[in-house]
């Protein structure tokens, strides 16, 4: 083996990414902002939805119960990147990645709010991920996620290196996340914001070159 490929979540990562913060543009309600992150990940069994739904009970002990009857629940897809709820009334709540929900809102003729992309830029420097809200197409907010970077996780890879092997971490991260934890577990390359494709490709293009 000459290049080894790596999954960043649950490899690289514990794998246990937790909702830490909510930032909400500045036109939007805080509390508004969190029940609205709250019920659109209500049906999410991932542990980041979870997380989101914890943290929101936990800043605001008022919630209670969300009646969910007539809720239509969005799964998350490898292609929409997304995830969310249409409530009864009309309403489109939905969380994803930056970019997905970005151009979501851009392609619907809304505009992206700037102060939404520095959030998002703040977040991913410090090797969090950041969840983008959106509501009817429109940017309510961002959900900040941490993982933890496995214990001795730097060693194994110099060892790896040592042995002549490369190693690459794959990620669904933005390039500024996947690269903050790139430098902080020791691989030698990453590939941020991985499709199938993206990953099949770097393959053969090792393979393309001896490897």
């Amino acid at each position: 083996i000459d290049t080894l490929l790596l999954d960043r979540t649950g490899t690289i990562t514990i794998g246990n990414r937790k909702a830490t913060n909510f930032y909400p543009y500045k036109d939007v309600n805080r509390a508004d902002f969190i029940r609205k992150a709250m019920i659109s990940s209500i049906a999410d069994e991932t542990p980041e939805g979870k997380s989101i739904v914890e943290l929101a009970r936990a800043l605001q002990s008022d919630i209670g119960n969300i009646d969910q009857s007539g809720y239509k629940f969005i799964k998350f897809t490898a292609e929409t990147r997304a995830s969310g709820v249409d409530l009864p009334d009309g309403t489109r709540l939905r969380k994803g990645a930056y970019d997905a929900i970005k151009n979501k809102v851009t392609r619907a003729g809304n505009v992206f709010p700037p102060e939404l992309d520095l959030q998002v830029t703040e977040i991913a420097k410090k090797g969090g991920t950041p969840l983008v809200l959106e509501e009817n197409e429109k940017a309510l907010g961002v959900i900040e996620l941490q993982d933890i970077i496995k214990t001795g996780i730097k060693d194994r890879f110099e060892r790896l290196r040592r042995m002549g092997v490369k190693t690459v971490m794959v990620t669904g991260d933005n390039p500024l996340t996947a690269k903050f934890i790139a430098e902080k577990a020791g691989v030698d390359d990453y590939i941020a914001e991985a499709t199938p494709e993206d990953k099949l490709n770097y393959i053969k293009k090792e393979q393309q070159s001896g490897k």
